[in-house]
């Protein structure tokens, strides 16, 4: 079973969504995200919901490895980012 994290891009501070590097992955047309200090890349996802705007959350994978999982836990709430995981 694999699990992810989720945080809407909306938490992300502005500096560090400033200096984020992002490109689209030419075999899955996904467009991946890399933060300063953050252990993961995650992908960009764009949610259509009834809000009036589309939102975007990230989403990156939640390893099972401990060290490299909370490395991730770790630099979200160095950022203060609330997150979700989902298995």
């Amino acid at each position: 079973m694999s699990a992810h994290a989720y945080i809407q891009w909306a938490d992300v501070p502005t500096e560090l969504a400033r200096t984020s590097k992002q490109h689209v992955d030419e075999p899955t047309k996904a467009q991946i995200v890399a933060f300063d200090g953050c252990p993961l890349c995650g992908e960009i996802e764009k949610i259509h919901d009834h809000e009036p705007a589309t939102r975007l959350q990230v989403q990156f994978p939640f390893p099972r490895e401990s060290t490299l999982r909370d490395a991730l836990i770790d630099w979200f709430i160095y950022h203060s980012i609330s997150f979700t995981v989902v298995m």
